[in-house]
């Protein structure tokens, strides 16, 4: 007696050509999931690491830790060397604000103030000052300086003196460059491209600052530009043998 439900052999070979539609799909599915994760791994090598704020801070703010975080975006060349990268971190908090800024912001360099941080018991005086009275304009934010006063000038019994050995400089200001004519003499040649130096403010103690005012209403001013530090104590030995 025939067994039924046999097949013959040309039966099995053609039912064997059939694919089972859940295996088909299986495959379709792992092929999918490899191109997802392939493209995200494209994604995250072609992204960058820079620096965004946390949250909202006017301008003159001082950067804290907690106030900058590392994020991954993906941007042009010209635009990432604008930003400030993740290795920027430490240079970056303690600095002051040029501009405000808002949460999840990418910072960028001109963002960052170049001028020394005011301290807690500190604050900013701004004085006026000429070219012939401050070292002809060659001071920059960050400078150290003297300031010397010279009282009853022109006169047998004027005197100078250190009214500010060494402060720092918060900010220069300078006289509009105006287009000039006849300026043929070489001696009105200006020595900044920003034009004649107007004003020095200058990082100051209280103490400091009464100071200044009256050694300011009272005599005239010199600012002289010192080196970042001291001479070393053997230099002024040798100059005082």
């Amino acid at each position: 007696m025939a067994i039924a439900g046999a097949l013959s052999p040309t039966q099995a070979l053609r039912r064997s050509r059939h694919l089972d539609g859940r295996a088909l799909v299986g495959v379709l599915l792992t092929l999918a999931a490899v191109g997802g994760a392939m493209l995200l791994f494209n994604a995250t090598n072609d992204s960058r690491a820079v620096l965004v704020a946390t949250r909202n801070l006017p301008a003159g703010a001082t950067l804290s830790a907690a106030d900058v975080t590392v994020a991954h975006v993906r941007v042009d060349d010209s635009l990432y060397q604008a930003a400030l990268s993740e290795q920027s971190m430490t240079q970056v908090v303690g600095k002051q604000l040029a501009e405000p800024v808002h949460p999840q912001q990418m910072l960028v360099r001109d963002q960052i103030s170049t001028r020394p941080s005011i301290g807690a018991n500190e604050s900013a005086m701004t004085i006026p000052v000429s070219p012939s009275s401050a070292v002809a304009g060659r001071i920059r934010p960050g400078d150290s300086v003297e300031v010397l006063a010279t009282l009853n000038k022109g006169k047998p019994d004027s005197k100078v003196s250190v009214v500010l050995p060494r402060v720092s400089v918060y900010d220069v200001s300078y006289y509009q460059r105006l287009a000039a004519v006849n300026t043929s003499n070489a001696s009105d040649a200006n020595p900044t491209s920003q034009g004649q130096i107007s004003t020095v403010t200058l990082i100051l103690t209280n103490e400091q600052a009464q100071s200044l005012a009256l050694a300011r209403w009272n005599g005239d001013l010199d600012v002289i530009l010192l080196p970042p530090t001291s001479a070393p104590a053997q230099a002024q030995t040798a100059n005082g043998q």
